[in-house]
């Protein structure tokens, strides 16, 4: 995940090669690239590029919604985008970057910034936002308008980073046949479905057209769009998120 101190693209503390530049009466004369200067009539100075840590802003999806499926032995989709989070803060906070739950914690490094953020994606949101680049998981099926909205919000587009849309199997396969009660993890109107077979075709239409515009409105926010299945192992994800992030560098 490009881990560690970035190159910036201007000149500053670093040790990587940035540039040469022509001495000016500011510069001290140790500061002379002889070698570079030989070639020529004037003298020239070495520059590096000016390097720093990054921070990532990792947000996690807490709606009922995220509870689904209530009971499974899978686990839910909660269960599965906070350990998506997790790992990917580990790596990051393993590289010497620094790490933020959105609106939760503030940018967290070194001992113990694992611990506090895992416990703050349990926090309700109440912080300032940090700056960062995102990392967004959750299963983002509200209306396009909405999910546009809230990135707008969060200032993705000059921030860049990943968006992860993770969801249940059962979410994208609609399994369910005969008379069907379907009930609403926030609280709304049940709804008795006589047929459930009979809207299968027009369900799994509907869920496609929810990932396209999803994956448009990511890429319209400059995040790269990624798609996850709670049913796949984790890890392809992870590397995944990993290397939507690596532009970082």
């Amino acid at each position: 995940m490009a881990p560690g101190h970035h190159g910036r693209r201007r000149a500053g503390i670093g040790e990587q090669f940035w540039q040469y530049r022509e001495l000016n009466q500011a510069d001290p004369a140790r500061s002379i690239d002889w070698r570079r200067s030989a070639r020529g009539e004037r003298l020239y100075v070495r520059e590096r590029e000016w390097e720093t840590a990054e921070t990532l802003v990792i947000d996690i999806a807490d709606h009922p919604g995220m509870a689904f499926p209530a009971g499974g032995s899978g686990g839910t989709k909660a269960d599965r985008a906070l350990l998506l989070g997790l790992a990917l803060a580990s790596l990051a906070l393993d590289g010497g970057e620094r790490v933020a739950a959105w609106r939760r914690t503030p940018p967290l490094g070194g001992p113990g910034a694992l611990e506090r953020l895992a416990a703050g994606f349990l926090m309700q949101a109440a912080l300032p936002p940090a700056g960062g680049r995102l990392a967004l998981i959750g299963d983002f099926l509200d209306p396009p308008e909405a999910i546009a909205a809230s990135l707008s919000a969060m200032g993705a587009s000059p921030r860049g980073g990943a968006l992860l849309q993770l969801l249940d199997p059962a979410e994208c396969d609609f399994p369910y046949r005969g008379r069907i009660l379907f009930e609403d993890p926030a609280g709304g109107p049940k709804e008795d479905i006589s047929r459930a077979d009979d809207m299968a075709a027009a369900y799994r239409n509907r869920v496609e057209a929810q990932r396209d515009a999803v994956a448009r409105i990511a890429e319209a926010a400059r995040l790269q769009p990624l798609f996850h299945r709670t049913d796949a192992p984790a890890g392809p994800a992870l590397a995944a998120l990993r290397a939507a992030l690596e532009p970082a560098r």
